[in-house]
């Protein structure tokens, strides 16, 4: 059953056109995914949707049935039933004295409490912890009408969606399956589009050696020799002429089809990052943070006692915990290095990330503010940032243009890039999108120091952590090793596949022998099959 029906959208500020989709639907019982970079328009999109912004031009949204939105910002305060209040921990505080995450349960709250046949949410996770999230997926998934969700929890969107909408240069691309599988389509149309980039590389230079050879040819065609007859000559001359004027001929077609090739561009490969060991301060001592019966306390409330453990250097340690059960507390403690019980090793040099930008020079370029405090080279402040999605001259733009995603990379970068060797990260993939919380992870695996991370992101816990700290209000707690490893993007196996396939597209490029093209060929399909497999037990 058709519920919303969207066509010829349009939305342009100033001279860019953030939104152009010719024609969308939603059905009963859809669950949509909305991805994309940030500042692409996901949710100009949304508002468009719920009927909160027209469209410009002639588009047109038909919905039908009624709609619940949640926005990322809700000015408005509706009043709700005690049942969903307690339902979704709701206080009874104005928004202003209520938290982050008391504000988006209300939102939720709101919009579930009503007979909608159409969701369109917009960040619901935003300030939620894991408990929080888990129960909003449960509801999600149980929704009775059809959603329409963008999020950059890739968990939440891997277990809720059956479909993707991505939104890039304007237009919105769709995509069957979960986020997992849009992320592997993706990487088939990169593979795709690096082989028909091998093909027609070597294709422009078989016709290329095969019209040098024509015009060599037809250079060394000689004249008549001093010795020949008048009339043999004039043979002779007439015959070369007629030869060399089918070898020019024969060039000039090669040319003309060489120009007629439909051109294919080398797709962007990411760089891998490797951590210049001397620049890199390593920790040689056994221990780098301990704890030891340490307890955390806001005023007079007594929030958690007794943490014990300690972690070694490279560990990655995520401190989880609902909101309120004094994580950052914690990661404020350990910076300051004085509670009591709290041990860090000498030689820790530290890097804190939080979400007050107060360091970044809005009037000087991303490159600018992260190689001013960074101990590596340029060539690899730039490997880093590309990682990060500022590619190439976008690492010229000045730090007061960019958005609010876009001024944590730089932040990020900043604190990745410093002479530190344990890092201390304080929800580092908030209003990151996507692709950059896949980057975060990217850099973060690479990272030879300690990380002590804040987190209620599942995909980075998953990803990153090897041991967790879990906070609970009243409860004693330890440091413990994760029962499953990290699920690491790039082992050794998939690393040595990588080096292998770059070897074999450098070596289809410049071979023109047809049994080693057809060996090579061969083998580069082969490299492919084994990536995808690892791809899907990752």
């Amino acid at each position: 059953m058709l519920l919303l029906e969207a066509k010829q959208l349009e939305k342009t500020y100033g001279d860019r056109q953030v939104i152009q989709a010719e024609e969308l639907f939603v059905y009963e019982g859809d669950r949509i995914g909305v991805v994309g970079k940030n500042g692409e328009g996901k949710s100009t999109l949304l508002k468009m949707l719920a009927g909160v912004l027209a469209s410009d031009g002639s588009g047109f949204v038909k919905a039908y049935g009624d709609i619940a939105y949640i926005p990322q910002l809700e000015d408005r305060d509706a009043s709700l039933d005690g049942r969903v209040k307690k339902q979704w921990n709701v206080s009874q505080a104005s928004n202003e004295r209520m938290s982050g995450g008391e504000q988006t349960r209300k939102k939720i709250a709101q919009a579930l409490s009503t007979s909608a046949k159409i969701l369109i949410a917009d960040e619901p996770t935003s300030h939620l912890d894991l408990k929080g999230i888990e129960k909003l997926e449960a509801e999600l998934i149980h929704f009775p009408g059809a959603l329409i969700l963008i999020s950059h929890d890739r968990e939440l969107l891997n277990r809720v969606c059956t479909s993707v909408w991505e939104v890039e240069s304007g237009e919105v691309n769709q995509y069957d399956g979960n986020v997992d599988a849009y992320l592997q389509q993706k990487e088939h149309e990169r593979e795709r589009q690096q082989f028909e980039y091998v093909q027609f590389q070597k294709e422009k230079k078989r016709l290329e050696e095969a019209a040098r050879k024509q015009s060599e040819t037809s250079k060394s065609l000689r004249k008549a020799p001093k010795r020949m007859g008048n009339s043999e000559a004039r043979l002779h001359k007439r015959s070369v002429g007629q030869k060399k004027a089918k070898l020019d001929n024969r060039a000039k077609a090669i040319r003309s089809r060489i120009e007629q090739l439909d051109v294919k561009e080398k797709p962007k490969e990411a760089k891998p990052i490797q951590f210049d060991v001397q620049t890199f301060q390593a920790m040689h001592s056994k221990t780098v943070l301990s704890f030891e019966n340490v307890t955390i306390q806001v005023g007079e409330s007594l929030l958690v006692s007794r943490i014990s453990g300690s972690i070694q250097p490279g560990d990655k340690l995520a401190i989880t915990g609902p909101n309120g059960a004094g994580k950052t507390t914690l990661l404020h403690l350990i910076e300051k290095a004085n509670a009591p019980g709290i041990k860090l090793a000498r030689p820790a040099v530290l890097a804190t990330f939080h979400q007050r930008l107060e360091q970044l020079d809005e009037e000087r370029s991303i490159l600018e503010n992260v190689s001013d405090s960074s101990a590596y080279e340029e060539t690899f402040v730039r490997t880093v940032l590309a990682r990060l999605l500022f590619r190439e001259e976008e690492v010229h733009k000045k730090v007061g243009v960019l958005s609010g995603g876009e001024r944590m990379k730089v932040a990020l970068a900043n604190v990745l890039l410093s002479q530190a060797n344990v890092l201390l990260l304080d929800e580092p993939t908030n209003y990151l999108d996507l692709q950059s919380r896949q980057a975060l992870v990217d850099v973060l695996q690479a990272y030879p120091g300690t990380v002590v991370f804040v987190t209620h992101d599942r995909h980075l816990l998953q990803s990153i952590a090897t041991h967790v700290l879990p906070l609970e209000k009243g409860v004693i707690t330890e440091v413990g090793r994760r029962t499953t490893a990290p699920v690491m993007k790039k082992d050794e196996e998939l690393l040595t596949i990588e080096i292998e396939l770059t070897e074999t597209i450098s070596k289809l490029s410049i071979t023109t022998d047809d049994a080693e093209k057809d060996a090579l060929e061969k083998r580069y399909e082969q490299l492919l099959e084994k990536k995808r497999s690892l791809a899907k037990r990752s």
